[in-house]
């Protein structure tokens, strides 16, 4: 299925918008619409006062009046302003949350194809840059289409001629703004793809600065982000610029519209336009001199905030580029009334028709026809190298994508209960992610719970408490980062120590001693077979000294898994 343009996307987002913002939008057009009586009883005080030679005291009335409409429309539109600024809040908040659950159910080779700079720069400034189009141009929008439209009408009775001219002239802005808009926009989409690659740019040199000061190459990468910036300043003050110059236009175009009524209303007041004029009071030409610039204003107004929706498409197109392929990949399971009638005897995992595909590209990586493994049985997964040894065990525990096919879990019981894939499945991969804390916190991802002596337990299971005991601080001695400081060797022990605090139903290993030394491989594998005793133990290995110790072999050839 295509993906949805920043159009259509920004479409579906303002029309999520709109029933919540509809105080929002509602509140300009009723304190436009106040504006109609008070500017009648503006002009008609001034009648009275100049033209009537009427005392003060007769038009206080009149006055309050102004000012109670002067202070319902300030508190309308401030009412609108407060509601709109928090359902941009709440809508942000809510996006944010969304792209969160997406990031977190993402597969682990989008992940890692992605940038972290980039996803991390469009979730905050991508998202914040939707926050104009909320607060300024939906609500523009009501008021750009009906109060110019209320404040003719209003006029219409009044005088003829300054409605022609409101009428031809007002549609001039719109006009203007969409040919400016058009280049607004392609400036704002040009800016925050410069931002986002500077954010990954600068993320990646911050993540492998250390590296980069080993060759020697810290001055050419400080000079290279200072051009990533200085590129990021041009295209922001080429926003800038387009703004500022289109706003000048827009606002000359609705000062020779006022212009124009007004010398139109001062000529006829000298005499110059005849007797067809002379029915014009001072109230009725002052009532449309006042509202002659409120009839421009929600045009100029929208006009201002169309930037914000040139800003809110091209922060659209960002976020559905970066986060398109981030989406959520649920591997199917059949129900227990599809699968519990099938295999009698239970079986801890059932693989059925799976098929995985080639990541970055069309075709299929491995097949899975059909299998069933079982409790207190260990499997030994064999095939050459990119085959897609690593990728069935990441698939397994929903890592990866599942192109088609079945995947049903039971617990160790002889309940035949039916398990998520992520309930009680423990996978130590390859590359063991180590957080740059101290070991014990490290060691504790597996069971915040665990007391020190339980860490010892698992570190001596795992053949590495000597060496964490060498260490100055022991559990205390705080990682660099992905381990910095210790062998792949000992790094590979930390992660299998974890292993030892879990109670898992199915335990996933993907070549777990590939670092170590025979006599230590032989004592840790020791230690793993009896630990998943009662247990589902699948080992991705090349080493047939370890696949020997198994009770089963899995083979991968062309493309297919069999037992």
């Amino acid at each position: 299925m295509q993906a949805p343009s920043a159009q259509q996307w920004l479409g579906e987002f303002s029309a999520r918008a709109r029933a919540a913002l509809r105080w929002s939008m509602a509140a300009p057009v009723l304190a436009g619409a106040l504006l109609i009586p008070q500017a009648w009883l503006l002009a008609g005080v001034v009648q009275a006062l100049v033209v009537d030679g009427l005392a003060w005291a007769g038009q206080w009335a009149a006055i309050g009046l102004v000012l109670v409409l002067l202070l319902a429309r300030a508190a309308l539109l401030a009412s609108g302003e407060r509601r709109a600024q928090q359902v941009s809040e709440q809508i942000k908040q809510e996006l944010r949350t969304e792209l969160f659950a997406r990031l977190f159910h993402s597969t682990v080779p989008r992940l890692r194809a992605s940038s972290s700079g980039e996803l991390s720069s469009s979730l905050v400034s991508q998202v914040e840059a939707l926050d104009g189009f909320l607060t300024r141009y939906l609500p523009s929008m009501a008021t750009a289409a009906l109060v110019p439209l209320a404040l003719m009408l209003a006029v219409l009775p009044v005088d003829g001629v300054v409605t022609l001219i409101l009428l031809f002239s007002t549609p001039l802005i719109p006009l203007f703004m969409a040919l400016v808009g058009w280049g607004a926009e392609a400036a704002s989409r040009d800016q925050q793809q410069a931002t986002l690659r500077l954010s990954g740019f600068f993320a990646d040199r911050l993540r492998g600065i250390f590296t980069l000061s080993l060759l020697g190459q810290s001055r050419d990468e400080i000079d290279s982000v200072e051009m990533a910036s200085q590129e990021l300043r041009t295209r922001t003050m080429k926003v800038l610029r387009i703004a500022f110059l289109s706003s000048a236009v827009l606002e000359f175009f609705a000062a020779l519209g006022v212009a124009g009524i007004a010398v139109y209303i001062g000529l006829g007041y000298l005499g110059y336009l005849g007797d067809s004029f002379s029915g014009l009071s001072l109230q009725q030409g002052l009532f449309c001199l006042l509202l002659a610039p409120e009839a421009y204003q929600p045009l100029r107004q929208l006009a201002a905030n169309y930037h914000d929706r040139a800003a809110a498409r091209a922060a659209a197109a960002e976020l559905d580029r970066v986060w398109a392929g981030l989406g959520r990949d649920l591997i199917p399971a059949g129900s227990p009334a599809e699968t519990g009638s099938v295999f009698s005897a239970l079986p801890m995992l059932v693989l059925s028709h799976l098929r995985l595909p080639q990541l970055g590209g069309a075709g299929t990586l491995l097949q899975v026809p059909g299998l069933q493994l079982y409790i207190d049985q260990s499997y030994a997964l064999l095939g050459a190298s990119g085959t897609g040894k690593t990728s069935l065990l990441e698939t397994l525990v929903g890592l990866r994508p599942l192109e088609d096919g079945r995947v049903m879990l039971r617990g160790n019981d002889t309940t035949g209960r039916l398990l998520t894939r992520h309930d009680g499945v423990v996978l130590v991969s390859q590359q063991a992610f180590l957080s740059m804390e101290s070991i014990r916190a490290c060691l504790r991802l597996a069971d915040p719970h665990a007391s020190d002596a339980q860490l010892w337990r698992a570190l001596e299971l795992a053949c590495a408490d000597d060496f964490v005991r060498a260490l100055p601080q022991g559990l205390g001695s705080a990682l660099g980062e992905g381990g910095f400081g210790l062998s792949g060797g000992q790094i590979q022990r930390l992660a299998l120590a974890r292993l030892f605090l879990t109670d898992p139903h199915l335990v996933l290993l993907d070549e777990p001693t590939s670092r170590l030394d025979a006599a230590t491989r032989d004592r840790v594998m020791d230690n793993i077979l009896d630990f998943c005793r009662g247990r589902c133990l699948v080992l991705a290995t090349h080493d047939e000294h370890l696949a020997s110790r198994c009770s089963a072999r899995l083979r991968i050839a062309q493309g297919v898994l069999s037992a």
